[in-house]
Order: structure tokens, then C-alpha cells, then sequence
């Protein structure tokens, strides 16, 4: 049941980062593509191809994204699956949760997608952490 439960979470982010790319039009589900993207924004600017805009951008998306994972942390304070007692899983998912669906609530067509899309990569970081800690 574990991996069952495992699989669905991945399909989970995979839905919000295909979402979150379509709608803010940033990845958010790992901190990879984020630490790509700022060493890609850093040499563009080294370059005079573009702004700090791109770099500061992603350096905001993978600090999102630490910060859910650390949320984590302070919740699930344990390497290992059991419930009840100091692990706290249940309010990790409704973290998760309500950081998407502010995500959602603060989204505007006209602008705004960073903050938007800071709140769905804290949200991945929440639960990416959360399957990473047991």
C-alpha cells in the first residue's frame, strides 16, 4: 500500500508541474530544473543575453521549494513510516493542499505568476519531502 500510496503522490506532481508550467509558466515539482535555470539565467547574463529577471526567478522557485521541504522536516521528525504519535503526515498533506490551492486563489491572468508559482513549488518540496521521509 505504501507504494501505491508513493505512486499516486508522483502523478500528483506530475499533474501540478505540467499545470503550474501551463498556467504560471514555471516547473515547480523539483529543485533540479530550478538550479538549471539559474546557472542558464546566470550565464545569460554574463553574456548580456537578458536580465537578472530569469536568474532571481528560479533562485525564488528552488527557495519555495526548500522551504516546503523544511516544513516537512519540523513535521515528520522521523526516517521511518508510522502514524499517530510525532509523525504528522496528515497535516503535511493538508499543508499541501491549502499551499495549491492559495496558489490558485492568488492567481491572476494579468500577472503575479511568480507568486503563484512559489506556492505550488513549496507545496512540491512539502510533499517531496514527505515521500523522501520514511
Amino acid at each position: 500500500w505504501v507504494l501505491i500510496f508513493g505512486w499516486s503522490l508522483a502523478a500528483c506532481a506530475g499533474i501540478v508541474n505540467a499545470t503550474a508550467f501551463r498556467l504560471f509558466g514555471h516547473f515547480v515539482s523539483h529543485a533540479t530544473g530550478s538550479t538549471t535555470s539559474i546557472a542558464l539565467g546566470l550565464e545569460g547574463v554574463s553574456h548580456g543575453r537578458h536580465g537578472w529577471e530569469e536568474p532571481v526567478d528560479a533562485a525564488m522557485l528552488l527557495v519555495a521549494f526548500l522551504i516546503g521541504a523544511f516544513a516537512c522536516g519540523l513535521l515528520i521528525d522521523k526516517n521511518q513510516v508510522h502514524f499517530g504519535g510525532k509523525a504528522l503526515y496528515g497535516a503535511a498533506l493538508v499543508g499541501n493542499a491549502v499551499l495549491l490551492i492559495a496558489a490558485i486563489g492568488v492567481y491572476d491572468e494579468n500577472g503575479g505568476h511568480l507568486l503563484c508559482a512559489c506556492l505550488a513549488a513549496a507545496a512540491c518540496g512539502l510533499q517531496n519531502a514527505m515521500c523522501t521521509s520514511h
